[in-house]
C-alpha cells in the first residue's frame, strides 16, 4: 500500500508540473471564435474536422510569432505550435478566409514559481553505486535528510548542516529504486534515485 501512495506522489509531483496542451477543432465555417487565452510555454493543437485547410498567423503583423501549418487536407489531421512570446496571435485559415475560419491565441506570462528556485536539493549521481552525491543551494542551513525504499521503510536517515554537497554511502543497500527527501523548515522535496 506504501509503495503504491509512494509511487502515486511521484506521478502527481511530476504532472503537476507540465505545461497544458490545449486542443482545438478547425474545420470550415467555425468563424472567428476560435480564441484561447494561455500561459507562455503551453502548446496548441489543432485537429482538421474537415478536409483542407491551414493554420497560420496573420501576415499583417498583428501577430507576435510566426507559424504556418502548409497546406493539409485529410480529416483528422493535426498541427501543433508551442508558444513562447508574450502576446497576441492572430490566425487564419488561407484557403477559407479570415471570415470562416480564424481567431487569436493571446499569450500571457506564467505565473507558475519557477521550479528550480523551489529545489532544495539536485542528485548528481543518479544511479549511484557506492555513494550518492546530492547538491545543495546555499540557502539550507540545517534539514532532514531520509531515504526510503519503496515499501515506505527508512532505510538512511541523518541531520544536514549548510554545505554544497553532500556525499552518503549508500553501499549497504540492496540494488533498486528508492526515494530520497529532505526537509528544510517548512519546504519538502522528494527525489528517486537508482541503487546499482
Amino acid at each position: 500500500m506504501k509503495t503504491k501512495l509512494l509511487m502515486l506522489a511521484f506521478f502527481g509531483i511530476v504532472s503537476a508540473n507540465a505545461q497544458t496542451t490545449h486542443n482545438l477543432n478547425w474545420f470550415a465555417g467555425i468563424g472567428s471564435n476560435v480564441d484561447l487565452t494561455i500561459d507562455s510555454g503551453d502548446t496548441v493543437i489543432w485537429t482538421w474536422t474537415s478536409p483542407s485547410h491551414t493554420v497560420e498567423n496573420d501576415p499583417s503583423g498583428s501577430s507576435v510569432e510566426t507559424f504556418d501549418s502548409g497546406f493539409i487536407g485529410p480529416i483528422g489531421s493535426t498541427f501543433s505550435h508551442t508558444f513562447t512570446v508574450i502576446g497576441a496571435n492572430d490566425y487564419f485559415c488561407s484557403v477559407h478566409g479570415a471570415a470562416s475560419m480564424s481567431g487569436t491565441i493571446t499569450v500571457e506570462e506564467n505565473l507558475s514559481v519557477d521550479e528550480n528556485k523551489l529545489k532544495l536539493f539536485s542528485i548528481t549521481s543518479n544511479p549511484a553505486r557506492t555513494h550518492l552525491i546530492i547538491d545543495l543551494p546555499p540557502t539550507i542551513i540545517t534539514g532532514e535528510l531520509v531515504i526510503y525504499d519503496l515499501l515506505g521503510k527508512k532505510v538512511v536517515s541523518q541531520t544536514i548542516q549548510s554545505s554544497d554537497q553532500l556525499s552518503i554511502n549508500i553501499s549497504h543497500l540492496k540494488q533498486g529504486l528508492y526515494l530520497v527527501s529532505l526537509a528544510s523548515e517548512d519546504r519538502r522535496q522528494t527525489e528517486r534515485f537508482i541503487k546499482n
